[in-house]
C-alpha cells in the first residue's frame, strides 16, 4: 500500500515506517526541515510541515492512506508540569491541514494518535491519571488531541483515532489489545501502538471503531 507518515521521526512515527517497510509498503515519511531522521531502506523522505496543507498536498499526491503520528510536546517531557512546546494546539492545526489536503486526493483512510483520556474515555482513566489531568499541562495536550478527533469527525475522511494508555519504549510484542479502563498500571509499547496504526491504516474495510483505547492490560 501506498503510505503517507506524519512526524516519522518521532518514537511511534520511527516505528510505523520501519514496519511498513518490513511489510512491503511504500512508504513517504514526512519531516520538518532540520529534523534529524534516518529513514528505513526504501522509505522516501519529504521535508515539510504537516500544518502547511500545500506541503501535506505535495506529500499526499499518489498516496491511498495517510497515518499521522504528530501529538502536543512539553519542552521537558518527564513533566506533566512543564509547559507547551510551539505551537500550540499543534495537533489540531495538523489535522485540519490535513483535511484541507487530503480533499480531492486519492486519500481514503487515516489513522492518527490520541490518548487514553482523551473526550469519551475520560470517565474510565484512573484517579491518579485524572488528576494529572486537571492539574497539569496534560490536561492542555488532551484539549488539543480531543480538538484534533473533533476536526477528523467533522471530516469526510474514513479516519481513527487511535487512544494508548501509557506509553514507553519497547521492541513489537504485538500484545495490544482494545481495553475498556485506564489502570493506574496499563501500559503499552510504542512498537505496538505503531503495528495497531499500521494496521487501522490498511484496512480495506471503513472503520468499524474510530477512538479504541488500546493497551497490553
Amino acid at each position: 500500500m501506498k503510505l503517507l507518515v506524519i512526524a516519522a521521526s518521532g518514537g511511534i512515527g520511527r516505528w510505523v515506517a520501519r514496519l511498513a517497510r518490513a511489510q512491503g509498503h511504500d512508504v513517504v515519511a514526512l519531516v520538518r526541515e532540520g529534523t534529524p531522521y534516518r529513514p528505513p531502506e526504501g522509505v522516501k523522505v519529504q521535508v515539510g510541515s504537516a500544518l502547511d496543507p500545500s506541503a501535506l498536498r505535495r506529500a499526499l499526491e499518489g498516496r491511498e492512506a495517510a497515518i499521522s503520528c504528530l501529538g502536543p510536546q512539553r519542552v521537558h517531557p518527564v513533566s506533566p508540569w512543564s509547559r507547551l512546546r510551539e505551537p500550540l494546539r499543534v495537533a489540531e492545526l495538523a489535522a485540519r491541514a490535513l483535511v484541507e489536503a487530503a480533499a480531492g486526493t486519492g486519500i481514503r483512510r487515516v489513522a492518527a494518535i490520541s490518548a487514553a483520556g482523551v473526550g469519551d474515555s475520560g470517565p474510565r482513566v484512573n484517579a491518579p491519571m485524572r488528576l494529572l489531568i486537571r492539574k497539569s499541562t496534560i490536561g492542555e495536550m488532551y484539549a488539543d488531541l480531543g480538538a484534533m478527533e473533533g476536526v477528523l469527525r467533522a471530516s469526510d475522511l474514513d479516519w481513527l483515532a487511535v487512544r494508548p494508555v501509557t506509553l514507553f519504549g519497547s521492541r513489537p510484542m504485538r500484545r495490544a489489545r482494545r481495553l475498556e479502563r485506564y489502570r493506574a498500571h496499563s501500559v503499552v509499547g510504542r512498537a505496538d501502538v505503531a503495528e495497531w496504526l499500521l494496521a487501522a491504516a490498511c484496512d480495506p474495510a471503513p472503520a468499524a471503531e474510530r477512538t479504541p483505547m488500546i493497551g497490553w492490560w
